[in-house]
């Protein structure tokens, strides 16, 4: 009988288990099911799911999905309800940006009021339609503040020409200040700014629009057709633009140019001038860019402009210059840990070993490129704690119980990841180290390799490089890296750069996998390896993947001298634009890599780099040192016999 009552229970318990699950499939099925209504703008699908979902833990998705669909026709009241209801997940803060922009679009300047000062962070165009809730209850203090935004130069939306019309007709800025502001635009190339900028001149001093246009699309065109005797403000600019737009691809013509026209312009505008073509000019590695600079002599010049004369101060080895536009940054920029130790390393060739030390010590506690460089500097490199602070169990129950954790988890189960990022950032912002920590292990345990990562990383003072530093696949990538003669470390590196190890992660252009192959590259890969049966699908196997990915980058490599810091931009940005960017001489990688046009490339480049250290020491249980991993890139020359090769073979 006991047996009996024994099954009874069991059954009893195993029913209730298979219909508890079978409820909570069919609850995921109504998210998703929500989430395709929103995407087709199906209401009625979505009320039957917000009804459906009431309770569940992604409750609030559906009514968000309502509220903006779309957001002119919600009910206001309902706007309100959601904000209080939701007040710590992402989709509040996302609902009150777009809800604001309503608000202020239809100039409901009390309910505006009412919400903006629960606005968490900036919104240019928020911030606009705040001066103008701002105008309209007579603030006349508005002006000092819509006058400093109006002369930074930033870009701006249409909301923000009324409060610029505003200052205008109130005489709080003129045409110096407009001109001013124009010149910043069109430095940023932001045509449409410029254009309504334009329009708040007088009549007689404003440029023509379509030659604006012209000066763009075809400068070169446009100086050698620029006959006038004298040059008014607007033609003073617009040349001074089209200058800079030339140098950008031909700056001895351009600088050929502008000396043409020196005598139609002012002093002060001829050295701003010279300044913009330098810009341009070192951005492509120009050898006279820094004689350029010097004919700018005092002009100001902005923190990208003084970052790209320190750049092409180090390509020539001028550490003096490499000091002095380094010191003539903004204290912001300044701060950058790429700049603290270039500075260091510029005060020790300049004989000032005390204060290179000095600013070092300081860049060594930070785990990163420059940290590890200054490390070396200093003589300090040393392993990392490979074993870290781990989670205790109270840390993981408190961290797991977290609503937007939750949340976050269930998103990425159902491959909503999209709002599972939002939650995720949302949730993890504010975290102390050991939460973090926790966070980074949950995810591990839900296969959110990234996520994990992205906590792990995270952490100011107590740490787990295991977590930040995984090695996933190792089978996989050991057995590639042997077969393809590359450093399983460097690949490591890669990877965690290019897909944080998420094997089916697919880029905006399609590249897929753990290496983030593009299916054209995949398709040669193939050819080159003899896989008649490859489709690109099979770039979401991990062994695939790195097999093909490893093949790759040796080819590539080997195509550019042997070199992994080439190979490693080229991998980024394409081969040929990683030859470009070599100097005629033996260039120190740091050096290299700081001198990347492409910032995205250039922030790849440095965090492979720093990867490989850590998975170097990770794999072999030695310390390296950063200064030997970033080599010296040979110049050119040095792999130019290879040069037709790799343009035929590598696509």
């Amino acid at each position: 009988m006991t047996c009996i009552k024994t099954a009874v229970r069991l059954l009893a318990c195993c029913t209730a288990l298979s219909a508890s699950i079978a409820f909570a499939d069919a609850l995921d099925a109504d998210v998703i099911a929500a989430k395709e209504a929103s995407r087709t703008g199906n209401v009625r699908a979505l009320e039957a799911a917000k009804a459906k979902l009431a309770g569940h833990l992604l409750e609030a998705y559906p009514t968000y999905w309502l509220l903006n669909a779309p957001l002119e026709r919600a009910d206001p009241a309902q706007v309100q309800t959601f904000l209080a209801r939701h007040a710590d997940s992402p989709l509040a803060d996302a609902l009150r940006r777009d809800w604001l922009k309503q608000l202020g679009a239809t100039g409901s300047w009390d309910a505006f009021r009412a919400e903006y000062p629960r606005l968490v962070g900036e919104d240019i165009d928020i911030t606009c339609y705040a001066y103008r809730a701002r105008l309209a209850a007579g603030d006349a203090e508005v002006f000092t503040e819509a006058r400093s935004l109006f002369l930074a130069g930033r870009e701006a939306s249409a909301s923000c020409d009324p409060v610029f019309a505003a200052l205008a007709d109130g005489k709080h800025i003129g045409p110096p200040e407009v001109f001013e502001r124009l010149r910043k635009l069109l430095a940023a190339n932001a045509m449409r700014d410029a254009k309504r900028t334009n329009a708040l001149l007088p009549a007689g001093q404003q440029f023509n629009d379509k030659t604006l246009d012209r000066a763009g699309s075809d400068p070169a065109k446009f100086l050698a057709h620029e006959k006038s005797p004298i040059f008014n403000r607007a033609t003073k600019e617009l040349v001074i633009y089209a200058v800079a737009r030339l140098a950008r691809s031909k700056p001895e013509e351009a600088a050929d140019r502008l000396v043409a026209v020196a005598g139609r312009l002012g002093p002060d505008e001829l050295r701003y001038a010279w300044g913009q073509l330098a810009f341009q000019a070192a951005m492509i590695h120009h050898p006279r860019a820094l004689a350029w600079y010097a004919e700018a002599g005092d002009a100001p010049l902005t923190d990208a402009q003084l970052a790209w004369k320190a750049r092409a101060a180090l390509r020539a080895g001028e550490w003096k210059t490499v000091l002095a536009a380094i010191q003539a940054l903004s204290p912001e920029e300044a701060r950058d840990g790429a700049w603290r130790y270039w500075r260091a390393r510029a005060l020790r060739e300049l004989g000032s070993p005390e204060a290179a030390q000095a600013l070092l010590t300081t860049l060594v506690r930070e785990p990163n490129f420059y940290g590890l460089l200054a490390a070396d500097q200093l003589g300090l490199s040393a392993a990392p704690a490979w074993e870290g602070y781990k989670p205790t169990e109270a840390d993981l129950a408190r961290v797991r119980a977290m609503p937007g954790i939750q949340r976050a988890l269930t998103l990425y189960r159902l491959d909503l990841d999209t709002e599972a990022f939002r939650e995720w950032f949302f949730a993890v912002r504010s975290l102390s180290d050991p939460d973090l920590l926790a966070a980074a292990e949950l995810a591990r345990q839900a296969g959110e390799p990234d996520r994990a990562i992205n906590a792990a990383d995270r952490t100011v003072a107590v740490h787990d490089f295991g977590q930040r530093y995984p090695v996933p696949h190792r089978d996989a990538l050991a057995a590639a890296s042997k077969v393809n003669g590359v450093d399983e470390a460097w690949m490591y590196g890669i990877i965690r750069q290019e897909s944080r190890f998420v094997s089916e992660a697919r880029s905006r252009v399609g590249a897929t996998g753990l290496m983030q192959l593009m299916p054209s590259t995949a398709r040669w890969v193939a050819r080159q390896m003899s896989m008649p049966s490859f489709t690109p699908a099979m770039l979401s196997k991990p062994e695939v993947n790195v097999q093909m990915g490893t093949y790759y980058f040796k080819r590539v490599m080997g195509d550019l001298g042997g070199d992994p810091v080439l190979a490693t931009a080229a991998y980024n940005a394409g081969p040929g634009r990683a030859k470009r960017w070599r100097d005629a001489k033996p260039l120190e990688g740091a050096i290299y890599a700081e001198t990347i046009p492409f910032p995205e490339t250039r922030d790849y480049v440095k965090k492979v780099l720093a990867n490989t250290w850590f998975y170097t020491s990770r794999l072999t249980g030695k310390t390296t040192s950063m200064v030997n991993l970033a080599g010296t890139v040979p110049g050119r020359g040095a792999t130019d016999a290879a040069d037709a090769a790799l343009a035929a073979a590598v696509p």
